[in-house]
């Protein structure tokens, strides 16, 4: 599986610090499907990766 292209996210995070996001709208920036797995979402997924490499932190 290719990797995810998170560039149109780090746009949206680059303007604001605090800010939410749908499933939906995670599909749209970046072609996948949310992950369903509360726990892998916050410590494991490519999201989780991202954000943690830019010292940001996901809350459910």
């Amino acid at each position: 599986m290719s990797k995810i292209d998170f560039s149109k996210l780090a746009e949206i995070l680059s303007s604001s610090t605090n800010f939410s996001l749908t499933e939906k709208q995670y599909e749209k920036l970046t072609g996948r499907k949310m992950p369903n797995d509360t726990k892998y979402l916050l410590h494991r997924s490519a999201l989780a990766r991202f954000a943690d490499s830019l010292g940001l932190k996901i809350q459910v």
